[in-house]
Order: structure tokens, then C-alpha cells, then sequence
């Protein structure tokens, strides 16, 4: 009697102060979409097509005074794929990372996380995407008053690389390994701002030929400033890139956004702004540098409009580069429902030549609306419905040989739950 009465004050005291570490968290998101012009437009006569995809996650997490661990299990289909009868394995590992607390400055977090930099540009979570976006790095943190430095690292191995070196063949379409380094610190009240350093390296691919043996690396420098001047927010964002691409061709990209935020009427803000990605010059033969400035590994949906024509910058520009002019409004219609209504304008950014004749760089114009409403605190109910207006140049970079047409309608609808409860 004395043990049980023993262990049930233990349970009494302790297991309250073990539930306020650990903690279980979800993430279900089914989405229903309506695809007909969908990232590619439509050949004439092309049938829409309709699916429903699901992304179920599950994370757990726990800290104590100077670690936190967190563990996400992900599975990810499209509603149908497989037998109701039938087992097909799916779930993987999406996060799993430890953050060994040193000091209330000084930490580091290693293994499989999420990297998401400023406006995510850059590095960036892909949450629209089912299977999101993750590395596998050691990110060392460091606060102080003067702001935050993030160090981290990379490098990456086909399994089980026995008896072989440095440059081991790693056919993955990843970098082999990359370095960074992030300070974000607060100029003033009204600015703040963030710089950025990234190099990746690259095994030797030129599309015919592949040599591991050969490494290429790659620099990217990035700055992004926030200032608030009352009504308006301003932001602005260069960047460089140098170093060699994975061909070998020596590199000299750049890139730049600017935007100004401001509320134009009651309950409604507008951001106009304007983002920039350099390009090849395909009129220049005698040009043997690569100027086509790479998004790196941040997100395309969230910028350069929800038909996702751009989300691999420059692949999705044929190395042209691309221009896009925007215009985007968001107007709170009460406490719990917002709308966003968006207009882009495409170019490529430099000359592109089809069949011996360069092509107009005007690609076309895009416009997406957005519906979201919060059902309740850990859950939004979000619907949208897109338009792209081709040109005959969206024909040619879009697809190549296999052209799209401009004369058919190329839209995209969706609507989709984002479910997000905290268990414990």
C-alpha cells in the first residue's frame, strides 16, 4: 500500500512538469485541385484534370533545460493511388534534429530540419508543396544584442560510401555539399536587416557528361533590408552569384526585388513591387559566362504566382531570366476571413532565339485570387482560383517542342483544409 500510495504522489508531481516538455502537434492538409494550364500551358483540346492530395504529418517534440529534440513522420498521396486492399509503405522521416542548448546565446541544431530565411527566397520550407522542404545540416546559432549569426553546414553521401573520398559519385540532383552564413540585425526602430552568404558545391554534370571527380562551387550573396516609414513598408533584396556552375562555365548572376506595402483604403493593403532574375544572352555567342541567377532552394509558389509557371528559376526560364512586375491586394473582410487578389506581369530577362529569330520577352500575365478563413484556431479552410494569359513566347519557353497553346483558357482552382492541432 505504502509503494502505491508512493508511486502515485511521484505521478502526481512529476508527470505534469514531463507533459510541459514534450509536446504533439499535426499537420493535416487534403487539398482538392482543378488543373488545366496547371505550371504548363495547355495543348488545344486538352481535358482538365481533377485530384485530391493529402499530406499527414505528425511531429513530437521535447525539451529539457539545455536540449529540444523534434521528430515530424510525413505521408504524402494523392487520394486513389493505391488498392484499398493493398500496402504500399510511404511514411518517411520529414524532420528529426536535436538543438544542444550551450548557453541562452549559444546553440547548435543538427540533423534534418527546415531552413527558412527571411521572405524565403532563399531557403525556404515549401509548405505549399506536399512533401515541404528539408536539409540535412548542422546549424550553429548564435543571439547577441548586436543581432543573430547563423552558421551552418552540409555535406552529402549516397549510403553506405565505403573506401571512397571526398568527391564519392552523388547522383542526387542536390549539392554535394554547402556552407552558409545568416546575420540579421536591427539598424534602428524602423530597419532591419539581414545578410546572407551561401556556397554550394556541385559534381561535374554538363547533361552528357558527369564526373564526381570534379566539383564546382557556387557563391551567393544576398542582402535584405525592412524599413518602416510609418504608412509604408519598404523592403529591398540584391543579391550576386559568382563562382562555376555545375558545366564549369564560370558564373556572373544577379538579382533584385523591391517592394513598398501601404493601406490604399479601409481594410485593404496593397504591395506593389517588382522582382528581377538575370538571364543568358542567347544573341552573344561570344558571352562564355553563365548569368542566369538561381532561387537557390527557396519558393517559387509564394512569389511568383500560385500557377507555379517559375518555381525553379532558371530551368523554368530556359536560362533567359525572368522579369515580373506585380501588383498584390489583400482586404480583410472580418476577424476571421481574408481575400487576396494578385496581378503579375512575366518577361524573360534577356534575349531568348527560337528557330534563328529572338523571341518577344513578353511571356504573359497571371492573376490569383485567394479566399482564407480561419474555422478556428487550428484550422483554415483555403480556396483560390488562378488565370494565365500566354503569349506565343510562353509557348516556346514554356514547353519547347511540345508547345502549349495561347488560345486555351489555362486556369487552376483549388480548396483545401489546413489542419493543425496541438495534441499535448
Amino acid at each position: 500500500m505504502k509503494k502505491a500510495t508512493g508511486l502515485l504522489v511521484f505521478l502526481i508531481i512529476y508527470i505534469p512538469s514531463l507533459m510541459a516538455q514534450f509536446s504533439i502537434s499535426a499537420d493535416i492538409s487534403p487539398r482538392a485541385e482543378l488543373r488545366h494550364g496547371y505550371r504548363v500551358l495547355p495543348q488545344e483540346g486538352e481535358k482538365a484534370a481533377i485530384l485530391v492530395s493529402q499530406r499527414t504529418r505528425l511531429n513530437l517534440a521535447w525539451k529539457s533545460e539545455n536540449l529540444r529534440t523534434h521528430i515530424s513522420f510525413q505521408d504524402v498521396r494523392v487520394w486513389g493511388q493505391e488498392g484499398q486492399r493493398q500496402v504500399h509503405p510511404s511514411l518517411a522521416i520529414h524532420e528529426a534534429w536535436a538543438e544542444l542548448l550551450f548557453t541562452d546565446s549559444l546553440t547548435l541544431k543538427i540533423g534534418r530540419q527546415h531552413l527558412r530565411y527571411d521572405n524565403q527566397r532563399f531557403f525556404a520550407i515549401n509548405d505549399w508543396i506536399p512533401m515541404g522542404q528539408k536539409h540535412d545540416v548542422a546549424l550553429l546559432k548564435y543571439i547577441s544584442e548586436a543581432g543573430e549569426l547563423h552558421f551552418g553546414t552540409a555535406f552529402n553521401q549516397p549510403p553506405e560510401a565505403f573506401q571512397r573520398n571526398f568527391t564519392t559519385d552523388y547522383g542526387i540532383n542536390n549539392y554535394k555539399y554547402m556552407n552558409y552564413i545568416w546575420f540579421n540585425t536591427d539598424i534602428n526602430p524602423d530597419a532591419n536587416l539581414s545578410l546572407m552568404g551561401v556556397a554550394d558545391g556541385h559534381e561535374f554534370n554538363d547533361g552528357a557528361q558527369y564526373n564526381p571527380e570534379l566539383m564546382y562551387v557556387r557563391g551567393t550573396w544576398s542582402a535584405f533590408l525592412k524599413y518602416d516609414a510609418g504608412t509604408v513598408n519598404l523592403m529591398v533584396n540584391p543579391a550576386f552569384q559568382h563562382g562555376r556552375h555545375r558545366t564549369g562555365q564560370s558564373i556572373s548572376a544577379w538579382y533584385l526585388r523591391a517592394e513598398a506595402a501601404a493601406p490604399t483604403l479601409e481594410n485593404v493593403t496593397t504591395t506593389a513591387g517588382f522582382e528581377i532574375f538575370s538571364g543568358n544572352d542567347a544573341t552573344d555567342a561570344a558571352d562564355d559566362k553563365y548569368r542566369a541567377f538561381d532561387a537557390l532552394y527557396g519558393a517559387g509558389h509564394a512569389h511568383l504566382g500560385f500557377m507555379d509557371y517559375f518555381t525553379l528559376i532558371p530551368q523554368h526560364t530556359r536560362n533567359a531570366g525572368l522579369i515580373n512586375p506585380f501588383l498584390k491586394n489583400r482586404f480583410i473582410l472580418s476577424d476571421n476571413t481574408f481575400m487576396d487578389a494578385d496581378l503579375h506581369l512575366f518577361f524573360i530577362q534577356n534575349n531568348f532565339v527560337y528557330q534563328e529569330e529572338t523571341i518577344s520577352k513578353y511571356l504573359g500575365t497571371e492573376i490569383d485570387l485567394t479566399l482564407n478563413y480561419r474555422f478556428n484556431n487550428f484550422t483554415r479552410i483555403i480556396g483560390g482560383f488562378s488565370w494565365m494569359f500566354g503569349s506565343e513566347s510562353m509557348e516556346i519557353i514554356n514547353r519547347g517542342a511540345t508547345r502549349g497553346s495561347k488560345e486555351e483558357p489555362a486556369y487552376f482552382a483549388y480548396i483545401m483544409l489546413r489542419i493543425r492541432p496541438k495534441f499535448l
